[in-house]
């Protein structure tokens, strides 16, 4: 079995911290991929420091262009992490294991739908569960965020559904095309350690300028899940 990890560069400072925790990986992955959107960032110098892959564009494909450049590398599964978290020493191992175990998208934050009757749900916190830090079990959600851990093949479903925009929705988006199709459950997982934590900031470096929730509203990612449910007969999650 072959994995591939992408991290995201775009404007943020934070690559040379996720390339220091990924070298020191229980388990590394077979290739490690830096996709970088637009050249906000002079990243050159780490090249020397770390081995990985670089792929710049000079257009900005947006949130879903990581995704796509997936299914280019010849591995098993897939690992594609937002360019605010700094993964614990175990966090590849623990997350690849759930998603086998599974059989299912594996992620680092977890959501219940925004139509859900669940009691939890809220506009901004959708669903009862810690952000980072310790989970005694992997979950099962709506959606997932953060860091998405999944098989190659299941990317086929996501593009096989047009988006319903190319802002935002990208996490949705994954996890509601390969339930359509395939019926693949999506779960948060268990965290028993600080090193199988996605995040061990534990969300700090999440809360700047850049952050997408500051300019793009809740109603539009709302609109995303409705395109899902009116157009493909969506069913969510109504208990946990």
């Amino acid at each position: 079995m072959k994995s591939l990890v992408v991290l995201t560069q775009y404007k943020r400072q934070h690559l040379e911290k996720q390339l220091e925790a990924l070298s020191n990986q229980t388990y590394k992955p077979d290739y490690l991929v830096v996709f970088q959107n637009e050249h906000h960032t002079d990243i050159s110098n780490l090249k020397h420091k770390y081995n990985f892959i670089h792929i710049l564009n000079d257009f900005n494909t947006k949130y879903i262009g990581r995704f796509a450049v997936c299914i280019n590398f010849p591995v098993d599964i897939c690992i594609v992490m937002d360019d605010d978290i700094i993964p614990g020493n175990n966090c590849i191992k623990n997350y690849i294991s759930e998603c086998i175990k599974y059989n299912s998208i594996i992620g680092g934050n977890g959501r219940m739908g925004y139509n859900t009757t669940n009691p939890y749900n809220s506009p901004n916190k959708l669903a009862p569960f810690p952000e980072t830090g310790f989970r005694p079990e992997t979950k099962l959600v709506d959606f997932v965020g953060h860091l998405w851990c999944f098989k190659k093949e299941w990317l086929y479903h996501m593009f096989s559904i047009k988006p319903f925009t190319f802002d935002t929705g990208e996490d949705m988006h994954l996890c509601y095309s390969c339930k359509i199709k395939d019926n693949i459950n999506t779960y948060i997982c268990k965290q028993e350690t600080e090193q199988d934590n996605c995040d061990i900031t534990n969300g700090s470096l999440s809360c700047d300028k850049f952050a997408s929730y500051l300019t793009m509203s809740q109603i539009t990612r709302k609109n995303v899940e409705n395109y899902f449910i009116k157009n493909y007969n969506l069913k969510l999650i109504n208990k946990i």
